[in-house]
């Protein structure tokens, strides 16, 4: 009769490479089933699998940088499934506990914001709920365009992505229900393109017909003007979703990150959000920054 082979009957070096070669949440899973998966679920060449290369870089030149050092590459992944800052606190990094993928926030101060500088269109200010030291808010445009772009290179090879705009909308805000906006994410410079339109506000109807009191036929008068009646009613556009952060998301687009010797990894992911065809003004939307995370 021949012999029965369990698990636990491997060495720990080979568990530990059979788990480098999943996920943290199978490794958590795993651990639970069988005690035999306990002591390879501690090990460094576990953990080390799913850190990213530069790991040590990135905590060197973050806010967590004078931390305690650390006891095991574990507690080294953990740490950064909590949100640190990096680039002079400019940017969010964080890693997805589940898959170990990568995820970034670029602040508003990394993006291309038009007329961002003068200080009639737009004032940059501390915000309670934000991550950031501060974060832009719109006093008046007519032209409303974002830009954000990061290098594929530094995001997690083969994983679909998803890029999000997080904003906030003042109680004083205006001109941002009047034409929807036009988002956008492209891979290089002519590469692959995702595109969409979203509502950046949207009013109640009784709202609407008050305004109508006063402003007449407006809104139906640009629309039809930039011919956008029929877009509306035939293609879906996407609004606002709230965060259990206290801040909204706008999805911008989604892409395909590098493969690890892909020679286009060093292209750069351009992201962006226009509201420039409607010429009224537009004020009370507040822009924390870009996040760029996996969609599964």
């Amino acid at each position: 009769m021949a012999g029965i082979f369990t698990v636990g009957m491997l060495p720990d070096d080979c568990l530990s490479a059979i788990l480098s070669l999943t996920t943290p949440a199978d490794v958590g899973k795993l651990s639970l089933i069988s005690s035999a998966f306990r002591p390879a679920a501690e090990s460094d060449v576990v953990w080390g699998r799913f850190l990213p290369e530069n790991y040590a870089r990135i905590i060197a030149a973050s806010d967590i940088s004078d931390e305690v050092p650390f006891g095991s590459k574990r507690e080294i992944f953990f740490r950064l499934c909590s949100p640190i800052l990096i680039d002079g606190g400019k940017t969010s990094f964080e890693l997805d506990k589940f898959s170990g993928k990568i995820c970034y926030i670029l602040s508003a101060r990394e993006l291309g914001i038009t007329w961002s500088s003068d200080p009639l269109c737009w004032s940059w200010k501390p915000h309670p709920e934000s991550r950031f030291s501060e974060v832009a808010e719109l006093r008046t445009v007519s032209w409303l365009e974002i830009h954000g772009r990061i290098r594929r290179q530094r995001l997690s090879p083969n994983t679909e992505y998803g890029a999000y705009l997080l904003v906030k909308i003042t109680e004083r805000a205006y001109g941002l229900d009047l034409m929807a906006a036009e988002v956008s994410v492209a891979v290089g410079n002519g590469g692959r393109i995702s595109e969409g339109r979203v509502w950046l506000q949207r009013k109640q109807r009784k709202e609407e017909d008050l305004e109508s009191l006063f402003y007449g036929n407006r809104r139906e008068r640009v629309r039809n003007l930039m011919g956008t009646e029929e877009e509306e009613e035939n293609n879906g556009i996407r609004g606002l979703k709230e965060r259990d952060d206290g801040w909204f998301e706008i999805e911008l687009g989604e892409f395909m990150s590098g493969e690890d010797d892909d020679d286009d990894d060093e292209e750069d992911v351009h992201m962006s959000l226009m509201e420039i065809r409607g010429f009224q003004l537009k004020a009370g939307i507040i822009v924390e920054g870009i996040q760029i995370r996996p969609k599964n």
